[in-house]
């Protein structure tokens, strides 16, 4: 990442969220990793607690949830009407 480019989103995302809402929309999310366009470092904890935030927020609209890892693709996280489950690790294979 350049300075003066700043961050990009999707690009530069470490993770995505996936919602599929109880009404049958579905929608697709990236992580912000950062604090600011311009900050020197991202970290990937920031963008996971700002989805964990997203999704309490979304409450009983949600029918589930998942968080995927961007760069393998593994399904890091999985929420059931708003609840984090259990990730039976042969599903990732």
């Amino acid at each position: 990442m350049s300075a003066s480019k700043g961050w990009k989103l999707k690009q530069d995302s470490e993770t995505k969220l996936i919602v599929w809402f109880a009404d049958g929309n579905v929608r697709t999310l990236y992580s912000i990793d950062w604090n600011y366009k311009f900050s020197q470092t991202k970290k990937r904890e920031i963008g996971l607690a700002r989805f964990y935030k997203k999704i309490e927020d979304y409450g009983a609209k949600v029918k589930v949830a998942e968080i995927y890892e961007m760069s393998s693709g593994i399904r890091i996280a999985k929420f059931i009407s708003g609840v984090e489950v259990a990730i039976n690790q042969q599903e990732n294979q």
